[in-house]
C-alpha cells in the first residue's frame, strides 16, 4: 500500500483525537489472541487500550498488543569455509518471529450507551505492525559453529547476526460486546478482521509468519475516569 494512504490516515486518526472532550475516558488491558487465514501460526499474548467518548454511542479507540514471539525449527544445509571438512553439513536452524501493534479507530454502541449496562459495538480500524526475525543456528555433534556459514549467495555467516525488522500497515473491522459492571468499569470482548499489507519487509515476514488476511480475539477490563 501507498505510504500516502497511511500518512493520510494517521491524520485522520489525530485529527479525531484534537476534537474530542476529555472529560470522561478509559484505560484498560487485558488478553488477546492473533491468528492467520490458512497459516497454522497463531499467537497469545496482551493488550492494553484507551478509549474516549465523542457521544453515548460513539467513541475513539487505540491499543497496543505484544504477541510473545514465535518459534520454528528446521534443518537446512550450511557450508564449510576453505579448508573445512566435511565441506557441507547440515544444521538446525531456529528462527524466531516478534509481533507488536498498535491499532485505532471507531466504536459505535448499539442497544446501550458507552458506560451503561450490556451493549454489542462495531467500528472500523486501522493498524500498524512491527515484526522482527531473528535466526540462531545449532550444528551437530563437535563442529565449530564459526566454521561454517550459510549455503546461498552471498554466503552469510552463522553467527552474529542481528535481529531484521518489518512493518505492516493493516486495515479492517471489528464487532464486540460490552458488560457494565456494578463498580466502576466494564468487561469488553471483541473480534476483528483485518486485511495486511507491507511497508518494508526484507524477510518476508507477511505471508510466511503473518497472513495477509488475519483475525484476532481480545479480552479486557475497561476502567472508566469520570
Amino acid at each position: 500500500m501507498d505510504k500516502r494512504y497511511l500518512i493520510a490516515a494517521l491524520m485522520f486518526v489525530f485529527t479525531s483525537i484534537s476534537t474530542l472532550s476529555t472529560a470522561q475516558y478509559s484505560l484498560g488491558g487485558g488478553l488477546s489472541s492473533f491468528h492467520g487465514v490458512n497459516l497454522p501460526i497463531s499467537r497469545v499474548g496482551v493488550n492494553f487500550f484507551a478509549e474516549v467518548p465523542r457521544t453515548p454511542e460513539n467513541t475513539l479507540f487505540i491499543r497496543a498488543a505484544y504477541m510473545l514471539p514465535n518459534s520454528d525449527s528446521r534443518s537446512t544445509f550450511v557450508s564449510g569455509k576453505q579448508g573445512v571438512t566435511p565441506s557441507m553439513t547440515e544444521a538446525d536452524l531456529v528462527a524466531k518471529t516478534s509481533y507488536f501493534a498498535i491499532d485505532g479507530g471507531t466504536r459505535y454502541y448499539l442497544f446501550n450507551q458507552y458506560d451503561i449496562g450490556f451493549a454489542v459495538f462495531a467500528g472500523g480500524h486501522i493498524k500498524g505492525i512491527l515484526s522482527s526475525y531473528s535466526a540462531r543456528y545449532r550444528m551437530p555433534g563437535s563442529l565449530d559453529i564459526n566454521d561454517y556459514e550459510t549455503s546461498d549467495f552471498p554466503a552469510q555467516p552463522l553467527t552474529g547476526l542481528s535481529p531484521q525488522y518489518s512493518l505492516l500497515f493493516a486495515f479492517g473491522g471489528n464487532v464486540g460486546v460490552k458488560y457494565q459492571l456494578p463498580m466502576r468499569g466494564a468487561l469488553t470482548f471483541d473480534f476483528a478482521l483485518e486485511l495486511i499489507t507491507r511497508l518494508y519487509d526484507p524477510y518476508t515476514i507477511l505471508g510466511n509468519d503473518i497472513a495477509p488476511l488475519s483475525f484476532s480475539f481480545n479480552l479486557g477490563y475497561r476502567f472508566d475516569w469520570y
